[in-house]
């Protein structure tokens, strides 16, 4: 008696594809992408692992590891890749899908911070490092001290500034942020999970795994 293979899941894979115009099944696993990812060893996943788990839906062993957030966007893993799939492209949207439907670990190695430059961006059309160093901080109070000498020398140098240097394009930074968040809502559908896939591409069928 032989027993059905389950198919995919393809919901991840779709929001994948609708938040960031990338088809994940065109991976084929040559695992190029983590033989050149210089953090692939600090988790229990690794670049293709990842890709693999988006294929399957597998959004819990995803958001269970902590490699999405050790990645650090260095655009190896895409620029290494045969089929010119955005590995990269797909972590940042996973961390994106993380913060939208609260799934970040209370452990995820620098997931504050990057809220935190988004923000200070938002805010200020720059990033203001005394604010983000100090948001940091308060949530580390063990932590104040580390820094403190390097901290000095960066001031000493006009390397942080007191203030927040907004330049004299705040403004036209400001609409920036505005349109992108505008044109990412388009793109997007609401939900308290990752929205379902209208008609994702499946995965190619007989190993034909040719570029859409």
């Amino acid at each position: 008696m032989t027993t059905a293979l389950a198919a995919p899941d393809t919901v991840l894979a779709g929001a994948i594809r609708r938040g960031a115009d990338i088809n994940a099944y065109k991976c084929y696993q040559c695992k190029r992408c983590t033989a050149g990812c210089p953090v692939a060893g600090y988790a229990g996943l690794h670049p293709a692992q990842i890709v693999r788990a988006v294929q399957l839906g597998d959004l819990d062993s995803i958001m269970a590891d902590k490699f999405i957030w050790l990645c650090t966007g260095c655009q190896t893993c895409s620029t290494r890749c045969p089929q010119e799939i955005d590995v990269a492209g797909i972590m940042d949207e996973l961390r994106i899908l993380a913060y939208e439907h609260d799934l970040v670990r209370k452990d995820a190695p620098f997931a504050g911070i990057l809220k935190y430059n988004a923000d200070s961006f938002k805010r200020w059309g720059r990033m203001y490092e005394l604010e983000l160093l100090a948001r940091d901080k308060l949530t580390r109070p063990s932590s104040m001290t580390d820094d403190l000498v390097l901290g000095v020398k960066m001031v000493a140098k006009g390397k942080i500034g007191f203030l927040p240097s907004t330049g004299g394009d705040r403004a036209q930074m400001k609409r920036m942020v505005e349109a992108a968040e505008r044109i990412e809502r388009q793109r997007r559908t609401g939900g308290a999970s990752p929205p379902a896939a209208e008609s994702p591409d499946a995965p190619p069928s007989g190993g034909e795994g040719g570029r859409s």
